[in-house]
């Protein structure tokens, strides 16, 4: 009984944060920026290398990226991005490493954006095919080279092919696009777009 109140309770969580962010997203779309496709493309590129960089960072000051989410099973490779936020235990840490808040409701592998739904950071196969940190490609210890990614929730699609073509030079609108630097896939009427950084070794194991 206890296990099926549990469950319960954590099917409450997951629909309440999925209403947040449909919600956040029509809200966005309504009363959002209103800067050019080119524009708006660019100031997601300029994120999502802060977002990296961020990671980089963090990596440099404690030897080794934040660790995979103990919350999700790791062959996605989603990495506790709260660690670059908020201090997991390390007297190696120097951060906040991003400026941004975590009111997220459950779940590790995602923080807020202040002018989108969310932020990711994935570590993925090297040359492997995704969109989305759902497909099961994440970095493993028998991965010969794993590849660090950010993502940010929820962009107009449009703009996710505008990036799409100045990362990449590809015109395709097909969706998802599940090669190049920079994959997207459609959600929730956007898209998620996610930028592929640079090669990293699996984590080390550290606090979760």
């Amino acid at each position: 009984m206890l296990k099926l109140l549990c469950q319960i309770k954590k099917w409450k969580l997951a629909a309440f944060s999925l209403l947040i962010l449909i919600a956040a997203f029509f809200i966005y779309n309504q009363f959002g920026n209103r800067m050019s496709r080119v524009d708006e493309a660019n100031f997601l590129i300029g994120q999502m290398n802060t977002v990296l960089d961020a990671a980089e960072q963090y990596s440099r000051d404690n030897g080794s990226l934040p660790p995979i989410t103990s919350d999700t099973d790791t062959k996605y490779g989603y990495l506790n991005i709260n660690h670059l936020i908020e201090n997991p235990g390390l007297s190696t840490w120097k951060g906040p490493y991003l400026p941004f808040d975590d009111t997220w409701i459950g779940g590790d592998q995602y923080i807020d954006h202040p002018d989108y739904i969310a932020t990711q950071l994935l570590l993925k196969e090297k040359g492997s095919q995704w969109a989305r940190g759902s497909s099961e490609t994440g970095c493993e210890s028998s991965s010969a080279t794993c590849s660090l990614a950010a993502c940010i929730w929820l962009v107009p699609t449009k703009v996710a092919q505008e990036i799409n073509q100045i990362i990449d030079g590809t015109t395709s609108i097909e969706s998802p696009n599940t090669t190049g630097k920079v994959r997207y896939d459609k959600a929730f009427g956007g898209a998620l777009v996610c930028m592929i950084g640079d090669d990293y070794p699996i984590p080390s194991t550290q606090p979760n």
